[in-house]
């Protein structure tokens, strides 16, 4: 068996399809100024939402996550997608509260 050594899974097996699918659905659904906060908790919150709000101002949604990701640090998307399965496992969202 192959050892997991990355830490963006959380409620779902290893799975690369998974992670994309939770991932989109979370940014379509769920993403907002209090899951910014709790995806990058203890980080600089404000200069993150104010970076999502102006690939909001260029681009449709869709185009403002794949922008707002790409332009990430690793560190950075390694916290979003780690945020995105905790909260959606592919189409199914996972957990209705927000912690």
């Amino acid at each position: 068996m192959k050892e997991n050594t990355t830490s963006t899974q959380s409620n779902a097996p290893e799975n690369p399809k998974n992670d994309v699918a939770s991932f989109m659905y979370y940014m379509w659904n769920a993403w907002c100024r209090s899951e910014c906060e709790m995806a990058f908790a203890g980080h600089d919150v404000n200069h993150l939402w104010s970076k999502w709000i102006g690939y909001n101002k260029h681009n449709e949604r869709h185009g403002a996550v794949e922008e707002f990701f790409a332009n990430l640090s690793d560190y950075y998307q390694d916290m979003l997608v780690k945020r995105a399965t905790e909260v959606y496992n592919r189409r199914s969202r996972i957990n209705e509260n927000r912690e």
